[in-house]
């Protein structure tokens, strides 16, 4: 149980690097920049739709999606830790 929590944590907290990679890129766009991976937009852009499925894309030129995707990480991680306290160990070393 705990290995299956350790890697379902690592994979999380991957998923959390590629939406801030990808916020971090997207703000090359500004000055005429328009590099982004696409590993890392395989990965992000799913979830993306899928949030926009429930909120309008963007409001006044913000994208909340990658913020609403890294939020639900976020609970998902603290929910995944409650259930085994211990985990935080291993993540420690």
């Amino acid at each position: 149980m705990t290995l299956l929590l350790f890697s379902l944590l690592i994979f999380l907290s991957l998923i959390q690097w590629a939406v801030f990679i990808d916020v971090i890129l997207s703000w090359g766009t500004l000055i005429g920049w328009h590099f982004r991976p696409k590993f890392i937009q395989a990965i992000t852009l799913p979830l993306y739709e899928t949030v926009r499925r429930f909120i309008p894309s963007s409001f006044s030129g913000i994208d909340f999606a990658p913020i609403i995707v890294f939020i639900a990480i976020e609970l998902i991680t603290k929910i995944l830790i409650a259930f085994d306290p211990n985990i935080l160990e291993y993540l420690s070393r």
